[in-house]
């Protein structure tokens, strides 16, 4: 029952959040966005976004990523935002054995303004890849010691989390830059050539949650593979949660002043997966859009399956962005997937469009914004 409920609902948030055909919508009464965003949380958006680059792209590993490296380098140098960043590791990509698509994706940039600054970049979901949806999204109902650091002895994350975790601890560029290193490893010889080395890491939707869980374990674990002093900011976007209370807590006790949650109130991915966020899903988009008794019946079942696990934002003050529901989407997976990227792309004033299999032109769904209304409560 369990897995059939889990099923079910990626199945129905996967329709929603990317694999549905994009339609045009021609919202009422539509004004420009206000730019509330600095410049660093522009650029760190932009970097998240374009993390989505060739995720239709086909192949092993090697092959996947000997096509994005030169995608990945145009367009860094094509968006005016972050072309002042420069691919120096990756990117890497993970796929499952069974899979088509690759189901995780991770690349490093370096500001050329400041060679010792370095930005991690993770992907978040690979919208197409079912196996990724339930092998990390989904896999919430059994939880893993955190096992780094000096944590209180109940922290722990989901076990997707710890598998997403996993991944991107060992996967290594198989061409371009970093050829053959792990993350910490090239990390590792930038610490030795940059004595002062500042990391921002930052990743969208299910990166969102391995962003900051990726940050923690550097942290936890620099002693092993930093000579010199790290500096590290953590910009996770629209990030479900990746563990219980008291991950979260200690989380928040080593990187939360150095974390930048960004989350839209309409979002319906960073209510995953707190039992009490949860119950506010369904109603979100009253009256607008509406969620069905099928899709209420799941969201109450996935509450039952979490309900004894504890699961806790990171930040949880952190306040929202300006948000807005879209009158134009009245089916609620429309809404829920205009909230999971435009709702993030309007207010932060960035236009990120990319192309999934690096050869058609990309497309947008956030050519038109609508005007921001008073901000649900922070979650």
């Amino acid at each position: 029952m369990r897995l059939g409920a889990l099923f079910l609902l990626a199945a129905l948030i996967v329709g929603a959040l990317g694999c549905r055909p994009s339609q045009p919508v021609t919202p009422p009464k539509i004004v420009p966005p206000p730019i509330v965003a600095s410049s660093q949380r522009q650029q760190m958006a932009t970097l998240a976004f374009l993390s989505y680059l060739g995720g239709d792209l086909r192949g092993s590993d090697d092959e996947v990523e000997k096509v994005l490296v030169p995608c990945m380098q145009t367009a860094l140098a094509d968006n005016g935002l972050v072309n002042d960043w420069s691919l120096v590791w990756g990117p890497a990509v993970y796929k499952f054995s069974i899979a088509e698509l690759d189901d995780n994706m991770m690349y490093v940039v370096r500001d050329s303004g400041n060679p010792s600054h370095l930005a991690i970049v993770v992907r978040g979901t690979n919208p197409k890849a079912l196996d990724d949806w339930l092998a990390e999204d989904f896999d919430v109902d059994v939880q893993v010691a955190w096992e780094y650091g000096t944590p209180p002895s109940g922290a722990k994350i989901s076990k997707g989390t710890s598998e997403g975790l996993l991944h991107l601890q060992t996967m290594t560029p198989a061409g371009g830059p970093g050829q053959g290193q792990t993350l910490s490893a090239f990390l590792t010889a930038q610490s030795k050539a940059y004595p002062s080395l500042q990391l921002d890491v930052t990743g969208h939707s299910l990166g969102g949650a391995l962003a900051p869980t990726l940050a923690l374990w550097l942290a936890d674990t620099q002693a092993d593979w930093a000579s010199g002093s790290v500096q590290i900011q953590v910009y996770p976007l629209a990030g479900p949660t990746a563990g219980n209370l008291d991950f979260a807590t200690y989380y928040d006790s080593r990187l939360g002043p150095r974390t930048d949650r960004l989350h839209n109130p309409y979002d319906i991915v960073p209510l995953a997966w707190n039992v009490e966020t949860l119950g506010t899903m369904a109603d979100l988009y009253e009256p607008v859009a509406h969620a069905d008794d099928i899709l209420r019946g799941l969201i109450d079942h996935l509450r039952d399956l979490v309900k004894d696990k504890g699961y806790s934002q990171i930040k949880p003050d952190a306040p929202p962005l300006p948000g807005a529901v879209n009158p134009a989407d009245t089916d609620f997976f429309e809404q829920a997937e205009w909230q999971h990227h435009c709702g993030y792309q309007c207010p932060l004033g960035i236009d990120v469009a990319v192309s999934p299999d690096c050869k058609n032109p990309p497309s947008t769904l956030c050519d038109q914004c609508p005007q921001p209304t008073a901000p649900a409560p922070s979650r």
